[in-house]
């Protein structure tokens, strides 16, 4: 097995290809004058081929370096030729939200489809049911609920697990499960003559514990700083925050110190100043298990 680094891939792929033992190839890649991207796969793999891309930042870019790149491995090898996505971009547009949109990530994933990729490896993307609606071949899809606890164990007394909404509620519960904790999550109610959002627990108190935030991705922030200001308001001892994606646009891990967070912790998919958890060894052994499957 030969495993393949796109550009700005390649601590992931390393891990990979260490844990297991194969070569690890770095993707060729330079930047035409015209700002056109060129890649190649110098060497053909021994045997199947994983191919690991970080799709951020310059998500559109990393996409169609991806697509290159798959498509270059099948013109050269009839082995099987794996993805391995850790920060899958484009996942949150899973719906038309309004009429002419695009389901970007069906595009994403469809592309990939017809390209040849035989099998995928995500990391909690953000809506697992798009891999069954949009992707017809073997995948998986890895979570890290056990390593986010593992970290956090030890450091939390009386703790709560919260999700920002009830969409994050089975992601809190997985850690909670972990930590052996309470967990719930956080509703908005607007008020309708002064248009004033407040949030609020939905059943179980904050007073005096130790609160952990879960959410896949954080991007601008706005929405953890709302809560931890929410529960630190109504009582909370203290404030941590946690997910799997550290997009972190400019600026939002200062408002999360602001609000009165006092860690904010996430893997390594996206590479940040909070990434302390390391998603390889799950990876590799979704890689394993996947091998099982396709070879």
């Amino acid at each position: 097995m030969t495993v393949y680094a796109l550009e700005n891939s390649y601590g992931i792929a390393a891990g990979i290809a260490k844990s297991i033992g194969d070569k690890l190839v770095q993707v060729e890649y330079k930047l035409f004058p015209d700002g056109e991207s060129y890649i190649r796969v110098q060497q053909r793999p021994e045997g199947p081929a994983v191919l690991v891309a970080s799709l951020y930042p310059n998500p559109d870019k990393r996409i169609f370096e991806l697509f290159m790149a798959v498509e270059a491995l099948r013109a050269i090898t009839q082995d099987v030729v794996i993805g391995v996505v850790p920060y899958m971009a484009y996942a949150r547009q899973d719906r038309r939200f309004l009429d002419g949109e695009p389901i970007s990530v069906k595009v994403v994933l469809k592309t990939l489809e017809a390209l040849g990729l035989d099998a995928l490896i995500v990391v909690d993307i953000h809506k697992p049911a798009v891999l069954d609606e949009y992707w017809g071949k073997p995948y998986r899809n890895v979570l890290v609920d056990k390593q986010v606890a593992d970290y956090f164990k030890g450091k939390l007394s009386n703790p709560l697990v919260l999700a920002p909404d009830a969409g994050a509620l089975e992601r809190a519960k997985r850690v909670a499960e972990q930590l052996n904790a309470d967990y719930d999550h956080l509703v908005k109610e607007r008020d309708r003559v002064t248009g004033e959002v407040r949030v609020s627990t939905k059943e179980i108190s904050v007073t005096g514990r130790d609160i952990l935030i879960v959410d896949d991705i954080i991007s601008t922030g706005g929405t953890m700083a709302l809560a931890a200001k929410t529960v630190l308001a109504q009582g909370a001892r203290s404030v941590y925050a946690s997910c799997t994606h550290a997009v972190m646009v400019k600026g939002a891990l200062d408002l999360l110190l602001s609000s009165g967070i006092q860690e904010v912790v996430a893997t390594d998919t996206v590479p940040s100043p909070v990434s302390k958890i390391s998603v390889t060894p799950a990876a590799v052994e979704a890689l394993k298990d996947l091998l099982e499957e396709v070879l």
